[in-house]
């Protein structure tokens, strides 16, 4: 079986074996799709789709998988052509995608967190998990979660401003340890901050980190003004990244915060492997 979340910006697979009383990947699929850029009343553009459908076919290439639970989120919970997207990606690759609610995204994040946290001996206790996506950004305190109707492409082509100051009410009622942090924008900043780029990035090099404001602002600065920015984060998603980094500095302020790369897709397998209802 497989894994696939379908998110506003990325698409990413994975399959994973249990050991002990963990989960540890075996096999990571990652594309940029950019399912939110161009979205519009009449719902996902139609290059957004031929990416999709392009990476699904490269997935498809590279493993072989007899089974999926597949899951798509903020983009297509707003695309008015979901429906008939999908009805077309079950007819050509086999595989059934589900809309889940920004709810169910971040519960499911957080299981796949919450994996990564104990195999790194992580204490989660009174953690903010943070999730900025393409399009929605899930926050979550142990089981008080909500999902907030911006992203990094979202924030990019239009202005949310006051979504993302409902956000930071909505963190200022916690009073937490420790901020996790997951997705793109967060791994790349720790990639960077560690030598990597977009080509030799490992998550194993980069669960764990610790990252602050200060590297957030840094890597903002970098990738405005290095020529060979499509080589440190990979092709056309420099100013995704500028911009995330911008939204995350106005939500963790000055707390330092934990980087975790596990997230929506490991969570989803946990979750079906385990027989989660949340997924049914």
């Amino acid at each position: 079986m497989i894994s696939i979340d379908l998110g506003s910006n990325t698409i990413r697979a994975c399959k994973m074996q249990k050991i002990g009383n963990n989960f540890e990947p075996i096999y990571s699929f990652e594309r940029i799709v950019g399912s939110a850029r161009g979205l519009s009343l009449k719902g996902l553009a139609d290059d957004a789709m031929d990416r999709i459908k392009q990476a699904i076919c490269e997935l498809r290439a590279e493993v072989e998988f007899d089974s999926s639970v597949a899951v798509a989120t903020e983009a297509f919970r707003q695309a008015a052509n979901s429906a008939e997207f999908f009805r077309q990606i079950r007819a050509e690759f086999g595989i059934e995608f589900n809309i889940i609610s920004g709810e169910v995204e971040a519960y499911l994040t957080r299981l796949g967190v919450e994996n990564r946290a104990k195999i790194l001996n992580l204490n989660l206790k009174d953690s903010l998990l943070i999730d900025l996506g393409g399009a929605s950004t899930e926050i979550s305190f142990g089981e008080v979660s909500r999902s907030f109707s911006f992203g990094i492409i979202t924030a990019l082509e239009s202005d949310k401003r006051a979504e993302i100051s409902m956000a930071m009410e909505f963190i200022g009622q916690f009073k937490f340890n420790n901020i996790i942090l997951t997705s793109g924008v967060p791994t790349t900043v720790a990639a960077l901050k560690q030598g990597l780029n977009y080509a030799n990035y490992r998550a194993d090099l980069i669960n764990g980190v610790q990252i602050k404001n200060t590297d957030l602002n840094w890597v903002a600065n970098l990738l405005k003004t290095t020529p060979n920015k499509d080589e440190l984060v990979g092709k056309n998603r420099a100013d995704l990244i500028v911009k995330g980094c911008e939204i995350l500095s106005n939500l963790v302020g000055f707390s330092p915060c934990i980087v975790i790369d596990d997230g929506l897709r490991e969570g989803l397998f946990i979750a079906k492997k385990l027989n989660l209802k949340e997924i049914k």
